[in-house]
């Protein structure tokens, strides 16, 4: 049986924080918020919005956030931990759809993954995720949909087999390639899409986050960083 809570790093949120809490909170046992530093009130709302909130007194990156959250998240009996971000990109409508793929797969990783048209996506975030999906296919050995997306169910047990060092926007590679590398099976579940839609505006820098996750890339897949 599975038994499932979200976890959402959030770096100054208020605008968006409470709208993804409760859009979360039917779909899982628990939402945990992790603070990852913001100073506009982004625990105090999520609290008020039904989640768990850790707070981390200064920013530290969205994968430490995330790491805080998986050894939360541990510790209280939970199998499967589904991230998303807090900035209203993802819509907890697709959740439902996330938990199928694994229920029918058995997956230790579903990655939530977006339909890349260009029409619709920024064009430097298009190429930034055209780039990561081919080096992550190439690196894990298997096709990779959407390397960069932050929306994924993990199998926690899976998890806590591997060490997970990254800090920032690299963690949704290090996490594939190590998972890939350790044999565990991953799979696909299609997600909206939403860009530029007056809400959510992604903080990951498209040219320079992309080289950053590219050379952490093929450090954790070739010197076992």
């Amino acid at each position: 049986m599975m038994t499932i809570c979200a976890l959402i790093p959030a770096f100054n949120e208020a605008a968006h924080i409470a709208q993804v809490v409760e859009g979360a909170r039917p779909y899982v046992e628990s939402v945990i918020v992790i603070d990852d530093g913001s100073s506009d009130g982004t625990a105090e709302l999520a609290r008020k919005a039904g989640a768990f909130c850790i707070e981390l007194t200064s920013n530290s990156g969205k994968a430490t956030a995330l790491r805080r959250g998986f050894t939360h998240a541990s510790t209280q009996k939970f199998t499967h931990a589904i991230t998303m971000d807090g900035d209203g990109q993802h819509l907890p409508q697709d959740i439902p759809v996330l938990l199928r793929a694994a229920q029918e797969t058995k997956a230790d990783l579903v990655i939530g993954a977006r339909p890349f048209d260009r029409a619709l996506m920024p064009r430097a975030r298009y190429y930034s995720n055209t780039i990561g999906n081919r080096l992550a296919s190439a690196l894990v050995g298997r096709e990779i949909k959407d390397s960069q997306s932050g929306f994924r169910l993990f199998r926690l047990e899976s998890l806590s087999r591997i060490k997970l060092r990254s800090r920032r926007y690299e963690f949704e590679m290090e996490a594939l390639i190590k998972l890939g590398r350790a044999g565990c099976i991953i799979a696909h579940a299609p997600i909206h899409m939403v860009y530029n839609n007056g809400q959510a505006r992604s903080k990951m820098k498209p040219v320079r986050d992309t080289v950053r996750i590219c050379l952490w890339s093929l450090a954790f897949r070739f010197l076992g960083a």
